[in-house]
Formats: structure tokens, sequence, C-alpha cells
């Protein structure tokens, strides 16, 4: 059985003539005539596809198709740089997401966001949190990714339209963008970066993008502005479902990691456990028989 992973991929045409493609993933790159329907409807111009690699192999399983996001080729090859091994999986569920985006705002504001530099590349180097959930190197990114896939689902779950699904998807990867200027993700020891609620620091990091897109969809800008914004202490109540569905996928996903590293090597009858800040979590451990 073969042995696959999926990374992205830049496909570029280097020699029109000949017909001859070169297709760059993550430290490897493969040429190919394409003679055999390797490249699933390829384009003349550069463009990015998810990779199957066959990593016995060492070369490419499959190709998708073009992904329908309209980014430089300098930008995806930053991403790849930027992207660990780790965060692999949840950089193809990202990409592989937005390119599925439909609403025409949303799409552009997101693929800006993907093509700042100041932005992206420190949110593929943060952790999530100090101490809390997520908290080693790089996990802001994969915490981000899990809220937005979750959020996308719930709201396919309940079948809310396309647009909120799209929007809670952009909205979740973005909730906790602000936490790049967090101290503990730009060097504590210099007492750099700095302190506070994070989601206030969302809108400096995203104040450009977010003021373009208020000027194409004021709607959408205010559905977003809702999603990145504090939370407002014991609120039961949210103008867009939108909100509620993000800050929910936020709370399950930053409380399973945090229950998962503490019980992570704990013997399996230990059903109860404490955590910083007086958090108690239980579990239900294996299936008891009624003496």
């Amino acid at each position: 059985m073969k042995k696959l992973t999926s990374q992205i991929a830049l496909i570029t045409k280097i020699d029109h003539h000949n017909n001859l493609w070169l297709l760059t993933t993550v430290g490897n790159q493969w040429p190919t005539y394409n003679n055999k329907g390797q490249l699933t409807n390829a384009l003349d111009e550069a463009y990015v596809a998810i990779a199957q690699i066959d990593l016995q192999a060492k070369k490419p399983h499959h190709v998708s198709a073009p992904l329908e996001l309209h980014v430089s080729a300098n930008t995806v090859q930053a991403h790849m740089i930027w992207c660990s091994s780790t965060q692999m999986p949840a950089q193809v569920q990202l990409w592989q997401r937005a390119s599925e985006i439909s609403d025409t705002a949303l799409k552009e504001f997101l693929i800006a966001v993907l093509s700042d530099t100041k932005i992206m590349m420190p949110f593929y180097m943060s952790r999530a949190s100090k101490s809390y959930h997520h908290n080693e190197q790089g996990e802001l990114f994969i915490h981000s990714v899990e809220v937005a896939i979750a959020a996308q689902k719930m709201a396919s779950q309940y079948n809310l339209p396309k647009r909120t699904q799209d929007c809670v998807f952009v909205g979740g990867l973005l909730h906790d963008i602000g936490k790049i200027m967090m101290f503990y993700n730009t060097g504590n020891g210099s007492n750099k970066g700095v302190n506070g609620q994070h989601e206030s620091f969302n809108f400096m990091v995203l104040a450009e993008h977010l003021e373009r897109l208020k000027d194409q969809d004021k709607t959408l800008f205010e559905a977003m502005s809702a999603m990145l914004a504090p939370q407002v202490n014991n609120k039961k109540y949210y103008d867009y479902v939108e909100e509620l569905i993000v800050r929910s996928a936020d709370r399950i996903s930053a409380q399973c990691d945090e229950l998962q590293s503490l019980f992570k090597s704990k013997p399996t009858d230990q059903l109860f456990i404490s955590a910083n800040g007086g958090r108690k979590y239980k579990r239900l451990g294996q299936a008891q028989l009624a003496s």
C-alpha cells in the first residue's frame, strides 16, 4: 500500500515549446511533460494545486486541478517555506477550503491576508497561548485552521447558507490573528510585544484589509468584526449567528487541546485532573461493568 501525504504545490510551465512543466513542493521539484495526464486541467500560467506525494517512491502520486486562488508564485513559495511538517495537513485544509469560497468580496479579503507577509510569516511561527492551549511554536496556525474547519462544518450541519459557511471559515481562521503581536510571540525575554485582549489587536493587524472589505460589503464587514471582537462577559445572545459558531468552535478546540495535553502521560484509570487557573477536567475513561 502506498504511503501518501498531501502538500500544496506550485505548478509552472517552464518550456512552452516542449510542453515541460515543473511541480514544486516543500524541498522538492519534479519536471513532467504531462504526457500521461499527470497534471489535472493544467494551466499555462503558474498556479497552485494539491499534490499527493508517494513517500516510498518519492514522487507525486496525484495532482489536483488548479485551486481557485489567484495568488502569486512568490506567495505560494513563501507559505511553503514558513510551513513546518506538523502544519502541512492544516495548510492543505486551509488552501483547499479557501479555494471553494464563492463570495467574491470575502475571497478577495482572504487572499489579500494570505498574501500579506507581515501577517502570515508570524502567523505560522506563533503560539496560540502562553501556557493554556496550543502553546507550542507554530500551534496558533494549527488551532486557527482547526477552528475555521470546525466552524464551517457546524454551519453546514445546520443547513446555513453557503455565504455563512464561507464567512465563519474566514472568521474562524482569523479570530486569533492579533496574537501575533502578543509578548509571548515576539520575544518576551526582550520585553517586545504587547499584553492585553488579543481580540483588540485583531483589528490592528487586519486594519488595511478590513477597511477594504468595508468598502466592498458593509454587512460582511460587520459580521467579520463581530467574530473578531472581544467577547462581552456572559453574553447569551449574538446579533450574528456567525459569531456564535466561531466562538463555539474556538472554545471546543482550546478545551480539547488542553484536556488531551493534561491527560497525555496519565494512566488510563485517572479520570480527574486540574489545570492552571483552577480549571478541572474529567474524562470518561474505559467502560466499567456494573458489579
